[in-house]
């Protein structure tokens, strides 16, 4: 059988690939082991979060398809930090695991162009020697060939992969669904190099056996679609659940200190790293045995699910030291489990060996997606899998790929982290690590990005009108109040639109979206110009500026995987430290900004003078 373009897995990247290059007009074949298991939610039952909700966003700008889904399976909305400033707050939402799955299914079946295949894909096939190699298709397990002039690969945690709990190892990429082992032997025969990563996921509870009353309801937020395309007329479709949160005990981190020795994790039976940011339980007791308690937040699977979610508790001990631990925490006393929890290890490629459309150097036509590029969560992959449908079908049809820039999106930092620095642990998008994160804002996905889609024919003509007049009012009001001088005004904590234009007699007709865009835009501008000027300045200038031997990283507002990489790196020289790998241009500023005040107290940092052209960068950018 022969498809202009071919996609590996159905997994969240998967489908967002398969969906673009069909709707590209590619006759597309996604291949999957199990096509009733594709976008299962494998571990938490959510879509967005911090930085997460950033990039759904902006894959929904482009002509994604999983904010529209979350919105159909939506069952409990919020916005994080909302405490903090605009940039660094982010949507998320609790789904109906089995509603999700379900629409994401309906979406794929009912795609003009996409034919989908349940099966196993043995081998690329390529044409060609190296360094000339060029993807021909893909063999499966049953013989058959299937041949394109593009292959998406998103296996997600698949490949070879291992499920651990306690002492018991079996194969599978998630429990319940098998492992893809030839194609980890495929890749290698072409001269990719592999590595081992880890990541896990808690037990399932029933809910009918937890005692509600011991733990603090979370009421959903007043919800707001994800997606700008979704029909406010039918949302939400379907009534909203409550959440709940308790906390683990100082018993409960007795009981896993007591059974480390049983965690594979700690018997050196688990060779891959996991991600930093979503540690197992057994990690936060041992790493953070000064914490009296970690929070868990009991999330209900869906409306006719008899399970519950208890995020925060992802471990891969026996399976009565999980009944053990679980039994310790307020309103879990007695809990009964469905599902106790494991650890999976897998294969992934170092995403350096990539180019930034996501396309492989080794072999032209063949891109890589997801997991596979070392990264961690739903919302990272189903970008990342947009991403390289757009730019493999790009490559078939024979127009310029889409490449953004890390003033654009966050999706272009995500991607320009992966190929240029690569990933020694699971990665995790964070707003940190963009420089621009003041202009990167959820509420302007659209303006930064709906064009880009529209090029693509993913986005109508109409949206990408309606996202213009959108900017357009925006930003003539803006011009408006600068005229009338009362930007100062609204620039004020406490100030908003309405009661600033409250006297003005042309004001125009603003919804409240519109309104809190311009009173965003109007305290931000300010602080873009200053960031962006000091972060052009520190690149420009300071390269020379030595660091101490001595320098202590325990700098607020640095992450600790940024403090223990510069710790173990002990660059010489700024220069030498903001081109090290993994450090966000935001998190070097940082650092600069303390260098000069060491040395402007005279400590013995050798480098610029404090009266250097690049000025004063020691006033504090708010991070929201």
């Amino acid at each position: 059988m022969t498809f202009d373009l071919i996609v590996v897995g159905l997994g969240h990247a998967g489908c967002e690939a398969a969906l673009a290059s069909a709707r590209m007009g590619l006759s597309t074949a996604a291949v999957t082991l199990s096509l009733d298991r594709a976008a299962v939610m494998s571990c938490n039952p959510a879509i967005g979060g911090t930085a997460k909700g950033h990039l759904v966003k902006e894959l929904d700008a482009l002509g994604g398809n999983m904010a529209l889904s979350a919105d159909v399976a939506g069952t409990h909305f919020v916005t994080l930090n909302r405490s903090k400033g605009p940039a660094v707050q982010a949507t998320r939402v609790l789904c109906d695991r089995a509603t999700y799955a379900g629409d994401v299914q309906r979406t794929l079946r009912g795609q003009p162009r996409l034919t989908l295949i349940e099966g196993e894909v043995e081998s690329l096939e390529v044409e060609g020697e190296p360094p000339q190699q060029r993807i021909a298709g893909v063999r499966l397990v049953n013989g058959q060939t299937l041949t394109a002039r593009a292959v998406v690969v998103t296996t997600g945690t698949f490949l070879h992969g291992v499920l651990h709990r306690g002492a018991q190892q079996d194969q599978g990429g998630r429990l319940g669904d098998g492992a893809a082992h030839a194609l980890s032997s495929s890749l290698r025969a072409l001269g990719f190099s592999l590595g081992r990563f880890k990541t896990g996921t808690p037990a399932r509870l029933f809910a009918s056996s937890i005692e509600w009353s011991r733990c603090t309801p979370q009421p959903s937020e007043l919800p707001r679609p994800f997606s700008t395309r979704t029909l406010r007329s039918s949302f939400p479709s379907s009534p909203l659940l409550h959440c709940h949160v308790t906390h683990t005990t100082s018993t409960t981190h007795d009981v896993v200190r007591a059974n480390l020795h049983q965690s594979p994790l700690y018997q050196g039976r688990i060779e891959g790293r996991g991600p930093r940011y979503c540690p197992s339980l057994e990690d936060k007791v041992h790493r953070f045995g000064h914490r009296p308690r970690h929070t868990v937040f009991l999330e209900p699977e869906g409306h006719d699910s008899p399970l519950v979610y208890p995020a925060g508790l992802s471990t891969s001990l026996p399976d009565e030291v999980q009944l053990e631990l679980l039994r310790t925490i307020p309103g879990l006393e007695a809990v009964e489990v469905a599902r106790f929890g494991y650890a999976v290890e897998y294969d992934f490629c170092p995403p350096t060996q990539l180019l930034s459309t996501l396309e492989t150097r080794a072999v032209a036509g063949l891109f890589f997606a997801g997991q596979l590029n070392g990264t961690s969560g739903y919302e990272e992959a189903a970008v990342q899998g947009l991403l390289a449908g757009i730019n493999a079908a790009a490559r078939v049809i024979g127009c310029e790929p889409l490449v953004l820039g890390r003033h654009e999106a966050h999706a272009g930092v995500l991607v320009d982290e992966l190929v240029r620095h690569g990933v020694d642990e699971p990665f995790r998008m964070m707003t940190s690590r963009s420089e621009h994160r003041l202009r990167l804002r959820e509420a302007t996905a659209g303006w930064r990005l709906a064009r880009h889609g529209h090029r693509f024919g993913l986005v109508s003509s109409e949206e990408v009108e309606r996202v213009a007049e959108e900017e357009r009012r925006v930003r003539a009001e803006l011009e408006r109040l600068a005229a009338r001088g009362a930007l100062s005004a609204l620039r004020q904590p406490a100030s908003s639109w309405a009661g600033v234009t409250a006297n003005h007699q042309d004001r125009p007709d603003l919804s409240p979206e519109l309104a809190e865009a311009v009173e965003v835009e109007a305290r931000y501008a300010p602080y873009i110009t200053q960031a962006e000027a000091a972060l052009e300045r520190a690149s420009q200038a300071f390269d020379e500026l030595s660091i101490p031997a001595h320098f202590d990283y325990s700098i607020e507002g640095l992450s600790n995987e940024v403090r223990e990489r510069l710790a173990r790196a002990r660059p010489l020289t700024f220069r030498d430290l903001r081109t090290l790998r993994g450090i966000p241009p935001t998190a070097a500023t940082l650092v600069l900004v303390h260098l000069r005040r060491g040395v402007s107290r005279g400590t013995g940092v050798v480098g610029n003078p404090v009266g250097s052209p690049a000025g004063d960068l020691s006033s504090r950018v708010p991070q929201g």
